[in-house]
């Protein structure tokens, strides 16, 4: 009872992350990046090998994470939950560190980050990496924050880096900042430390590859969640990532001269500025590294901005001018970006009105998008009139019809995207004349994959039709014969 007596506001503070957080438990299956996780989630549990049998572009602790959910949205979510109560509560401590427990700094600062990371402004109602690489990244800085660490809290802190690498690369990025930090000519051993942290870094993603090796996909492994990457990143940017300042090598000029200037005026501004102000030039870049104007990329700022906020009441006028131009960097990012902006007050709203009864499911649902309805009804058919192990193909961007239907795809992509991508069309047209599913769904332009509309119009039966959606059924014989 003691320790509850001193952090009443920290049990009010989760709290509210819990209760901000229980519509999203109950949104239907709308975002396609979580309907992959799902999908890849299901497929893992199958015993499908992930990245040779089963395909997205990430590193796999996200996938496990969907897999230990079973696949389902709902616990997905939940575990999503109950990470980032883990995560609030690793801040705390982290935030103890940097204000010295001045306890209203700590409370300004933990507020400030259970509400970053939790409403939709940044997406922090979605079950991504972002939010989930948060726990090991602010349990790193954590223990790197104090000075002159030891070295086996080096090398646990780059253990930990390597770990939020597994869920995404841009996590990697922060390892960064401590060099830079032990550079300043009062840090012992730090050429040491960088070869520890390294080391540290270095040993998950290692064991991730052995894993991956034991069972025969190493090169499917590096190829895709981490080779893959780089050429991906650039085959999509925002208006405002092609040229510029915010341009890729405007970006990274951008960040070297931060860089340089901040650890320049390290003796002004003291440990705490250098930190965040590295902190937050670093963590900018990473958000900006893919040149998408997504904002749940911003998430990875979620810390060094609550950090920020309360930063603005200390006393020295030095932390303060860091403090505001690590908030202003992100104001006029988020804006000259142009970051697509989700709404929140009536994400709530809509809930609200949906479990008071003023609003039916399917006008709750479409309030995500209009075709989540049509996903629902199409999943239906699906799994009514289909086994389990029975796979379909979806021609569209739609892969919640897989997550929602546990039906798995024909080959191992889940979107159109992807195989437009990877320049996939002819594989996957010889996977589907070989293994032929029992639906297949087209969300249009079935031109822009070659052969399926003669293939469709030879082999299938239109089974219905929901606006431009059709759904179609196999008709040939021998696929009578082969469930006989």
């Amino acid at each position: 009872m003691g320790w509850l007596h001193k952090r009443e506001w920290l049990v009010v503070v989760l709290a509210l992350v819990v209760v901000l957080r229980i519509p999203s438990l109950f949104e239907p299956y709308w975002y396609g990046d979580e309907a992959i996780y799902l999908t890849l989630g299901q497929a893992i549990n199958q015993k499908v090998p992930l990245y040779s049998g089963i395909h997205d572009n990430k590193p796999p602790l996200l996938y496990m994470a969907a897999a230990v959910a079973s696949g389902n949205q709902f616990w997905f979510k939940f575990l999503a939950m109950a990470w980032n109560l883990a995560t609030v509560g690793a801040f705390v401590k982290l935030a103890g560190k940097v204000f010295e427990h001045r306890k209203k700094q700590v409370i300004l600062a933990t507020f400030g980050f259970s509400i970053l990371t939790t409403i939709p402004f940044w997406e922090g109602n979605i079950a991504n990496a972002e939010l989930f690489f948060l726990l090991p990244t602010v349990l790193a800085a954590g223990l790197l924050w104090k000075r002159q660490t030891g070295t086996k809290v080096v090398f646990w802190a780059g253990v930990l880096y390597g770990v939020a690498a597994l869920f995404k690369m841009p996590a990697i990025l922060e390892a960064g900042i401590w060099p830079l930090v032990w550079m300043t000519g009062k840090e012992k051993g730090v050429f040491k430390n960088m070869i520890l942290l390294a080391a540290g870094i270095s040993f998950p993603i290692i064991l991730s590859g052995i894993y991956f090796a034991i069972r025969g996909g190493f090169t499917d492994y590096i190829t895709a969640a981490w080779l893959q990457n780089i050429p991906y990143l650039s085959s999509w940017q925002s208006a405002s990532a092609a040229s510029g300042m915010f341009s890729i090598k405007g970006r990274a000029a951008v960040t070297v001269v931060l860089l340089a200037f901040i650890w320049g005026l390290h003796r002004i501004i003291g440990r705490a500025g250098l930190i965040v102000g590295i902190w937050g030039v670093i963590t900018l870049f990473a958000s900006l590294l893919s040149g998408r104007p997504y904002p749940h990329y911003l998430m990875q700022m979620s810390g060094v901005a609550s950090v920020a906020l309360a930063l603005f009441f200390e006393k020295r006028t030095a932390e303060r001018i860091v403090s505001v131009g690590a908030l202003l960097a992100i104001i006029v990012t988020f804006v000259g970006f142009g970051f697509y902006k989700y709404p929140v007050v009536s994400y709530y709203t809509n809930f609200i009105s949906w479990v008071w009864g003023q609003k039916s499911t399917p006008a709750y649902y479409s309030w995500f998008d209009a075709k989540v309805n049509i996903n629902y009804d199409l999943a239906s058919i699906i799994k009514s009139e289909s086994l389990e192990n029975e796979k379909i193909f979806v021609w569209g961007d739609e892969p919640a019809l897989y997550a929602l239907s546990h039906r798995l795809p024909v080959g191992k992509y889940t979107t159109k995207y992807h195989i437009k991508d990877f320049k996939a069309e002819g594989l996957v047209m010889e996977l589907l004349k070989k293994n032929p599913p029992k639906f297949v769904v087209s969300y249009g332009k079935e031109e822009e994959l070659p052969g399926l509309s003669v293939w469709l119009r030879d082999n299938y039966v239109l089974e219905k039709k929901i606006e431009h959606v059709k759904i179609y059924r196999w008709t040939k014989l021998s696929f009578v014969i082969s469930r006989l």
